[in-house]
């Protein structure tokens, strides 16, 4: 080890002379830096090097270089017109060195490899300041080397290969080798979309330059047929040895050979044409293009009418719909694309008329076809008013066709977003209000065909919006107006927590409003807890909102005094047996990402308790002890008013904490629900007692043994209050819960915790 650190060590004599010598580092300061390198040249020594660690050797040398660099900027006149020296690249050699023992080590991290590229590709952009042009070159043959080696390793990462073919036509101003490398990337990857989009993208580039090319060389463009004969371009083909120029020198991949669609049939007879008469124009026209006579002109157009047309481009469309039939998404982004350039109306259509024929029952595909053509007029255009027209029209035909609930969403929401969006032109926003209001009608009388959750919330907030510019001299009050709406929308769709949400806010609303115009027993609060516990919280138990609405109003009558502290407690412990029956539903549901979120809500319905019980007021001891949680039932709950003379004025006086109340909460938590690692640790944070502390680590760790988080912070803890007996103890029992598996990544964990014990924490 010794000798191999010595080595590299002495490989930096010559360059610290010569940074001594320019006056660009004192003596002082280049022993530093020769301590800190072999500081970090030993720890690159080591058996087990994880990726941290060249990573920090490479910041330290970038760090000196960019001192460097500023030192010399400062340096007179004179010496900055010195020659280039040893010292101007060597840090820069240096990091590539370390790049590559770094890979050497860790060939399969991937984002080591873009690092390394990124950092490559600086050092290119820094050449100018410099002032060496072949250094510039050095750095653009390593890059290329390093984008073979990389995707060799890393032939599945696509980014990999957009990064490559983005060197090749930016820097090597090589467009074939840029099409290639996505050609190949995509008989590797072929459901990659990011992939079919840049190679689509690479197509559309190439014919705009050409056009831009034919236009500074005076030629006609209105040559041009209008629809390209495919089939004569193929007729007039002339075959030639297509000379592989690409830089990227990359080996033929063992994946490539296994892969199912190595035939790609994207690189077209029309798109080699074209390159040749091309390159057969360029050479007319370079002798002048006054040389040139119509005929001659048109026949160069008629060759070149295909590719320039977008029939490269369209064949790549075809074969990326193939290889990616069921995404809607994909396509519009490729729509997207085409009008970021000109000339392409035909290729627009061709993409369009593709979605239309694939995704006929498709709402939110027939959407996008009806408004399709509104992406291309500004807002400030004259035309805007004939397209929304236009977009409208087309929305009616639609729902002609397809009269479903999803349609009359899309239909909705469009209407909506462009009402807003032309708030400033009050016609327009007249315009949309009625067509609207029109919407909203038509779907009232057929609710059982065209409505939805989705819908009828949308129909809601119009109803909200118009209810406030009209005025409220109807018989019907505007309040009961919408309320009446939501009550049907909810009890047409009882699992839509938004629904629920928005009747029950109006309904708080209106009952802390005594001017409101709703009646008292519509919102009263017998009717409202009935709302919450019997209908909303039954129907959705694992809405986050919902139970913050209800928490909410809970805990304002208890601020207020109309309800007990046991009351609200009894709240709590409803919500969380509510939450725990709902995870023994969902243990058993497909839905991969519906039990992490019930965890949420569990932990944060817990903290939520915590933190009440620990803002009570003094008076308030402590809280009764839970005896049976499936006494707790929410629709059980007491909801008597509290028969005590507390008033809003001697409830709301409150200290740092009620410790009391907080210990007999997460006992009564503890005991009777399932704890969560977060609440533990907000428990950790108000506890001032150390043996508390000690237990609620304990019962912490418990939660999940193999989670070494909660053992980390735990062992802080005891490092920190010096019970060291107690902590090796802790560590024995945590190294075996890890298991052998884990054993060294635990003790790499624990060693790191040592030096720096203020970091630990307990976190989920």
């Amino acid at each position: 080890m010794a000798e191999v650190v010595q080595y590299h060590l002495e490989q930096m004599v010559d360059e610290l002379e010569d940074l001594e010598q320019r006056g660009l580092f004192s003596k002082a300061e280049l022993k530093t830096i020769v301590k800190k390198r072999t500081k970090y040249e030993y720890a690159l020594r080591r058996r087990r090097v994880n990726r941290a660690a060249f990573l920090q050797y490479i910041e330290y040398e970038i760090n000196v270089d960019a001192l460097r660099r500023q030192r010399k900027q400062r340096l007179s006149g004179a010496k900055r017109r010195e020659k280039t020296t040893l010292s101007d690249f060597s840090i820069t050699q240096r990091v590539i060195s370390i790049f590559e023992r770094a890979l050497v080590k860790h060939p399969e991290d991937s984002m080591l490899w873009l690092q390394y590229i990124e950092f490559i590709k600086a050092r290119r952009r820094m050449v100018p300041d410099i002032g060496d042009e072949e250094e510039s070159q050095g750095h653009s043959r390593l890059l290329s080397s390093v984008f073979a080696r990389a995707i060799t390793a890393h032939p599945y990462e696509s980014q990999m290969w957009i990064k490559a073919a983005a060197h090749e036509l930016d820097i090597n101003a090589n467009s074939s080798a840029a099409r290639i490398l996505l050609q190949r990337a995509l008989r590797l990857i072929p459901d990659d979309q990011r992939l079919w989009i840049e190679y689509f993208r690479l197509e559309m580039l190439l014919v705009e330059k050409i056009k831009a090319r034919r236009r500074v060389l005076g030629i006609d463009q209105s040559a041009v047929v209008a629809e390209p004969d495919t089939a004569s371009v193929a007729e007039n083909i002339e075959t030639e040895a297509s000379e592989n120029s690409a830089f990227i020198d990359l080996p033929q991949l063992d994946e490539e050979e296994n892969s199912k669609h190595n035939e790609l049939q994207v690189d077209t007879v029309e798109e080699r044409f074209a390159e040749q008469a091309l390159a057969r124009l360029d050479r007319k026209a370079a002798t002048g293009t006054s040389n040139l006579s119509e005929d001659e002109r048109a026949a160069m157009a008629q060759q070149t009418n295909a590719y320039l047309q977008g029939a490269v481009a369209q064949v790549v469309y075809e074969q990326a719909i193939k290889a990616i039939p069921a995404s809607l998404e994909f396509r519009q982004e490729l729509a997207s694309v085409v009008a970021m350039f000109s000339d392409t109306e035909r290729l627009r259509q061709v993409i369009l008329t593709s979605i239309h024929s694939d995704f006929k029952e498709d709402a939110q595909a027939r959407a996008y076809l009806c408004s399709a053509h509104l992406a291309s007029v500004p807002t400030t255009s004259p035309e805007l008013v004939d397209g929304l027209q236009s977009a409208v029209s087309n929305f009616k035909t639609t729902l002609e066709e397809l009269d479903n609930p999803d349609m009359w969403t899309e239909y909705v929401r469009f209407l909506t977003q462009w009402r807003d969006a032309c708030a400033s032109m009050e016609s327009l926003r007249a315009y949309f209000g009625a067509l609207i209001d029109r919407a909203v009608a038509q779907i009232g009388e057929q609710k059982n065909a065209r409505l939805n959750a989705e819908l009828a919330l949308i129909c809601a907030d119009n109803i909200q919006t118009r209810m406030k510019q009209q005025n409220a001299g109807d018989a019907d009050a505007p309040e009961m107006r919408l309320l009446n709406w939501l009550a049907d929308a909810t009890q047409r769709f009882p699992t839509s927590a938004d629904l629920w949400h928005r009747r029950l806010s109006l309904l708080l609303a209106a009952n802390a409003d005594s001017a409101a115009s709703v009646p008292a027993n519509v919102a009263s609060d017998s009717r409202l807890d009935g709302l919450f516990t019997n209908q909303a919280l039954a129907q959705v138990p694992a809405s986050k909102k919902l139970w913050n609405l209800f928490l909410d109003w809970i805990e304002q009558r208890f601020s207020k005094g109309l309800v007990s502290a046991d009351h609200v407690q009894s709240r709590y412990f409803g919500a969380f047996a509510r939450t725990t029956q709902q995870r023994s539903v969902l243990a058993l549901s497909t839905d991969e990402s519906a039990l992490p979120k019930l965890h949420e809500l569990m932990a944060h319905l817990q903290i939520r308790y915590l933190d009440w019980a620990w803002g009570l007021p003094l008076k308030c001891k402590q809280l009764s002890a839970i005896g049976d949680i499936s006494l707790m039932a929410l629709a059980d709950a007491d909801v008597e008013e509290e028969e005590s003379s507390s008033t809003p004025e001697n409830s709301v006086e409150k200290r740092t904490g009620n410790v009391e109340a907080l210990r007999q909460a997460y006992h009564n938590v503890s005991r009777h629900a399932f704890p969560t690692l977060l609440f533990y640790k907000r428990c950790l944070e108000r506890e001032p007692d150390m043996k508390n502390k000690i237990m609620l680590h304990e019962m912490a760790c418990r939660v999940d043994e193999s989670d070494m988080k909660p053992w980390l912070a735990y062992l802080a803890f005891l490092n920190k209050i010096k019970e060291l007996s107690q902590a090796s103890t802790v560590y024995w029992r945590a190294a075996k819960a890890m298991g052998d598996s884990r054993q060294l990544e635990f003790e790499t964990a624990y060693q790191n915790l040592l030096h720096k014990p203020t970091k630990a924490a307990l976190t989920s």
